[in-house]
């Protein structure tokens, strides 16, 4: 309907017009109130001059409300920091302060009662005050959060408008992976370096540990060997890497691997970079242990004249866990190595171990077969302490004489690809022995206490780890030579092992040690 200007009318209940009651609002003006213009982030509805960030712009610049102005402005203002924190996204904030020209009106303590301009940075824990400050000589330059979360109060009530009160900072957000060392990259890389000549000893963990690590992540961490007399011991504290079979640990689940290397081509780390590492680096590191599951493994201890050793921690995208910690100690080379040689005449030997071996102690002792028998290994505790296990290892490599005369790491070949290999098709790839992977490892909960080489050459290897002693108990090891017996017969004067038909020399029979794998037949019970 339309009246006769040709404006509509609209016929309504009168009762409705009724509850049309309009607005009633309150204004003030103050000096309180912020002028918006200097706010970068995402102002916080409701609050006066309070701005809010993510990591959705990951960088930025922060000021004081009043820093394109001529006074200060009577007001506290939040500037709140939210980085992501979750299974895949651990971040942390950075503050760079250019400015800072925030000075006393009072006497008073400068945080005390709102009576001056004062700065108060809150990380996660908001109940606690990590900065209270207003000069910038004063305090570092650069603050960075405890977490994901950071909040940064600037007050300037009560301020009068001679007192000079302003500030200007950048912001950024990274990804914090809360692992000791030189980072190479501020980015989600997880890349750190590590050097003897800048720390000789220190502690390296997964992501975030001890909390959970991230879905779909790898981390390595590479060590520089800056000295020839140098050797680098690593002591794992804890290992939680899931449920998997450790005795054939993928590199496809979450694992940790070792690797020592010879150097990396001198264009990769020309000015420090390392952009094409993980691709040409590959080339010329062997893999010396993979590690999965959640057993502490045993110490390692990097061989001889290796220029650099590389950790890789890997994580797949089904599971997460603790993660792991490990102590690494760069250590002096020592002098702790013995040569034995075996023929027709000197057929047996004995290395004891004990209270002697300290803690962070290393020692390597050689046996050679100039026969070309093959080598049975035995080990007898007495009196020693199960509960140092993972700390205490001794590991067995066959060897091959070139290993002896250079002791550098021999092959080239991609080790993630050896790694997965049976021990067979290992050396029918190679065409040798690698050296640097152990052929058995004895832990002193080892259920195995004999052990066989078909190597006339060997190493034996032994690892104790930080903070470890013996006390007074002691390991013994015994060797000998043996031979496998010819169409199921030794000579006169030898005796062949029942089970594993390895011929030895009669003065073995009943020497109260229990020389044949598996059966032990050597020590019947007519011995006793």
């Amino acid at each position: 309907m339309a009246d006769s200007l040709g404006n509509e009318e609209y016929s309504e209940d009168e009762s409705k017009i009724l509850l049309r009651k309009g607005f009633k609002a309150f204004y003030k003006f103050s000096n309180q109130f912020a002028d918006l213009s200097f706010v970068t982030g995402k102002h916080v509805t409701g609050s006066n001059c309070d701005q809010k960030f993510t990591s959705s712009m990951p960088n930025g610049l922060i000021y004081s409300p009043n820093f394109f102005r001529s006074h200060p402005i009577n007001a506290s203002c939040k500037y709140i920091f939210e980085g992501l924190n979750d299974h895949h996204n651990l971040e942390s904030i950075k503050l760079n302060f250019y400015l800072i020209d925030v000075r006393l009106s009072t006497l008073r303590n400068i945080c005390n009662e709102n009576s001056v301009s004062y700065f108060v940075v809150y990380g996660s824990d908001q109940t606690k005050s990590k900065y209270c400050f207003n000069r910038l000589t004063k305090e570092p330059r650069e603050i960075k959060s405890d977490g994901s979360h950071l909040t940064l109060v600037f007050n300037s009530i009560n301020v009068d408008r001679f007192t000079p009160s302003n500030f200007k900072a950048s912001y950024s957000f990274y990804t914090e992976f809360g692992i000791q060392g030189t980072r190479v990259y501020q980015n989600r890389t997880c890349l750190f370096t590590y050097n003897s000549e800048s720390v000789m000893y220190g502690t390296i963990n997964s992501p975030r540990y001890p909390h959970n690590y991230p879905l779909s992540i790898r981390c390595t961490y590479i060590f520089d060997i800056s000295s020839s007399n140098q050797r680098i011991l690593f002591s794992f504290i804890d290992f939680k890497l899931g449920q998997s079979d450790e005795k054939s640990c993928s590199k496809h689940k979450d694992n940790l691997s070792v690797y020592g290397t010879k150097e990396y081509p001198e264009y990769l780390i020309s000015n420090g970079r390392y952009d094409n590492y993980e691709k040409d680096f590959r080339q010329s590191w062997t893999l010396l242990n993979r590690y999965c599951g959640n057993s502490v493994p045993p110490p390692v201890i990097t061989a001889e004249n290796t220029k650099k050793v590389v950790l890789t921690f890997y994580s797949d995208h089904e599971n997460y866990e603790k993660g792991f910690s490990l102590d690494y100690d760069y250590l002096i080379l020592r002098e702790c190595k013995y040569h034995y040689y075996a023929n027709d005449v000197v057929k047996y030997g004995q290395i004891i171990i004990d209270r002697q071996f300290e803690s962070n102690y290393y020692c390597d002792w050689y046996i050679k077969s100039e026969n070309g028998k093959s080598i049975l290994l035995s080990f007898n505790k007495d009196n020693i302490d199960d509960k140092i296990s993972n700390q205490f290892v001794i590991r067995i490599y066959e060897m091959n004489d070139h290993s002896i005369r250079s002791n550098q790491l021999l092959s080239d070949l991609n080790s993630d690809y050896m790694i997965d290999l049976s021990e067979e098709k290992r050396q029918d790839e190679s065409g040798t022995t690698n050296s640097f992977v152990p052929k058995f490892e004895y832990t002193l909960d080892s259920s195995t206490k004999n052990f066989i080489l078909d190597s006339s050459f060997i190493k034996i290897q032994l690892v104790i780890g930080k903070s470890t002693r013996l006390n007074d108990g002691k390991l013994i090891l015994n060797w000998i030579t043996a031979s496998k017996a010819v169409e199921n017969k030794c000579k006169s004067n030898e005796f062949m092992c029942n089970q594993t038909k390895y011929c030895i020399d009669s003065t073995f029979y009943c020497d109260k040690i229990e020389h044949c794998p598996n059966d032990f037949s050597d020590e019947p019970d007519k011995c006793k």
